[in-house]
């Protein structure tokens, strides 16, 4: 089928004729053709679009030209040979690039993707006759194999521990090299004892991990966090704030970091005056921490905001600053739900200032997207507790006073304890 359908014809001549067996007339390469045994039968050209079927891609229109070879012409199409005295290019040995038109006109009659047809046979045939011989020394190479992939399994165990032991050496080094800042005669021996007591080995641990060993930023980032201490020594010691809203510790998540949760329907003043409610937050976030524990998880609710105490973003950066420096490394992850449009402007001021590696830790999600996060990661009661605290912030029938009223919070001993004395 897919041979009849390949269309062999002469170059159509200018204008048309035609040639009766017998008749004497010049062949495609002007050399006379014997008459006695005609080669083929012209006849006129005309026209005809039909869509050939059976050859795949080729399945398109085209125009079939109305003669085609009769006579001998299937003993020699695959050689590209004609009967007649034009075939002195095949005798010479000479490429496709014969001046001759009809060698010329056949060899594009034959379409590629049928050559590529008979290829992917002649291979697909090979491969099953080789994949026939190897089967019989498959189950004698299989177990080669095997102990082939257990000693690289083997090697690769063994450069991850050598590795892995020249980060833990490396960081021990760096984290020696910043408390060493702390000792007299050294850059920041100068500060007090209070400020000092803050780096600590676990403290310089977290920097060198927060900036990948980069001892220029951790130096940098240690003495502001030195800076920041002794400036809120008071608020550190004492803990005495004023309250600006709900922000509170409300349970853990199932790896047992804690979870603070706050809605911004709640706030009661303007973001700069809620900083030291939210320091106050993340040291109690900090209390409940068990050991092996050091981050925790925030979300912030932004239900119900009031553009008017929030148009400032100087606040904002403040506290992502603390969160980059004295508190480094002590979010696990930052949720926000329910953002507004109107807030796009406190994003758009405080995004350029956020590391790469905290922004991968903020996502934003909807109420639905929340509860369900919480329900896969939360312990269950955690899980609980904020889905209703966000029903309870969306209720129109409920007050302030009356959301005040049932605010609580998760102490050290994880007990639930009135969030606000």
């Amino acid at each position: 089928r897919v041979l009849a359908n390949l269309h062999f014809a002469l170059p159509p001549p200018d204008p048309p004729w035609s040639m009766a067996r017998g008749s004497k007339a010049s062949s495609c390469c002007g050399k006379k053709a014997r008459a006695t045994t005609p080669t083929c039968v012209v006849r006129p050209m005309r026209p005809l679009t039909e869509r050939r079927e059976g050859l795949g891609s080729m399945s398109q229109a085209c125009e079939v030209p109305p003669w085609r070879p009769l006579g001998r012409e299937t003993s020699s199409w695959s050689s590209g040979s004609v009967d007649c005295d034009c075939n002195m290019h095949l005798q010479l040995g000479t490429d496709s690039s014969s001046n001759c038109p009809l060698e010329n006109q056949r060899k594009r009659a034959i379409p590629v993707s049928f050559r590529a047809a008979v290829l992917a046979v002649s291979f697909a045939s090979r491969m099953s006759k080789a994949s026939a011989s190897n089967s019989l020394s498959t189950d004698q190479n299989s177990r080669v194999v095997g102990q082939q992939l257990s000693f690289l399994e083997v090697i690769h165990s063994l450069s991850g521990r050598l590795s892995q032991t020249e980060t833990t050496t490396s960081t021990r080094e760096k984290v020696a090299q910043l408390m060493d800042l702390l000792e007299p005669g050294q850059p920041l021996a100068h500060f007090s004892d209070f400020a000092k007591e803050y780096g600590d080995a676990t403290y310089c641990r977290r920097l060198v991990t927060k900036y990948q060993g980069d001892m220029k930023t951790c130096s940098y980032q240690l003495r502001q966090a030195l800076i920041w201490r002794e400036q809120h020594k008071e608020l550190l010691t004492t803990r005495r704030y004023t309250q600006a809203g709900d922000y509170r510790v409300l349970g853990a998540d199932l790896a047992g970091r804690p979870v603070l949760y706050m809605c911004m329907k709640n706030q009661l003043s303007s973001m700069g005056q809620a900083i030291d409610h939210i320091i106050v937050c993340m040291l109690q976030s900090i209390d409940n921490m068990p050991a092996g524990v050091e981050s925790a998880t925030h979300i912030w609710d932004l239900h119900g905001m009031m553009i008017y105490l929030n148009l400032n973003p100087t606040p904002l950066i403040q506290i992502l600053k603390m969160a980059e420096g004295y508190f480094a490394e002590r979010m696990q992850e930052l949720i926000i739900i329910d953002m507004p449009r109107m807030a796009t402007f406190l994003k758009d001021a405080a995004w350029p200032v956020v590391p790469e590696k905290t922004r991968n830790k903020i996502k934003f999600m909807t109420p639905e997207q929340a509860k369900h996060n919480m329900q896969i990661h939360f312990a269950p009661e955690t899980s609980l507790r904020i889905a209703a605290c966000m029903d309870q912030n969306r209720d129109q029938k409920l007050s302030l006073e009356d959301r005040q009223r049932t605010w609580m919070r998760v102490d050290k001993h994880g007990e639930l304890v009135p969030a606000f004395l």
